[in-house]
């Protein structure tokens, strides 16, 4: 199916503003009913933690942002009391960075919190609607990780857009 290349980025122009606003939408209700204990960059490291230690590299290229940027968020959660860092015995240059029990418990708290309110404005979806939307995004996830899509110069080469 060939969608035109006007339809195809409105449509994308929609989508990706609709996006942002949802984005932005739940970092403000965290920082207004969470941030009291951690901001959502430091949810989002100590929710990557929760996962298993990881090192700096890791954490810049998850959060897009630089080593000294990393490097400054993990201070203040070390400062907090929220996570370790151990340097590697091997490479003395290799941090790597884990969660703490109290990391956890604050972690915990907050996903609770947050789950709270996701759960107060998606209450007004009906459940046949929810599982879609769930599918759908898990579907957009899977599609977007996915290094195979990416393949040459696409940024270039606008007549990919009319496939």
């Amino acid at each position: 199916m060939v969608i035109k290349r006007d339809n195809l980025l409105e449509y994308i122009k929609e989508l990706d503003y609709i996006f942002s606003r949802l984005v932005y939408r739940v970092r403000v209700l965290h920082n207004k009913y969470t941030a009291d204990e951690v901001t959502d960059t430091q949810f989002i490291v100590l929710r990557a933690l929760k996962k298993g230690p990881c090192n700096t590299s890791f954490l810049a290229h998850m959060l897009g942002v630089t080593l000294s940027a990393v490097t400054a968020l993990i201070n203040r959660l070390h400062k907090m009391g929220l996570v370790n860092r151990e340097r590697q015995e091997k490479d003395r240059r290799q941090v790597w960075i884990s969660i703490t029990p109290e990391g956890l418990e604050v972690l915990n708290d907050v996903e609770e919190r947050r789950n709270l309110l996701l759960a107060v404005y998606l209450s007004h979806v009906p459940e046949g609607k929810r599982q879609q939307l769930l599918e759908l995004l898990r579907e957009a996830r899977d599609l977007f990780e996915r290094e195979d899509i990416l393949q040459g110069d696409i940024l270039n080469d606008k007549d990919n857009l009319d496939h």
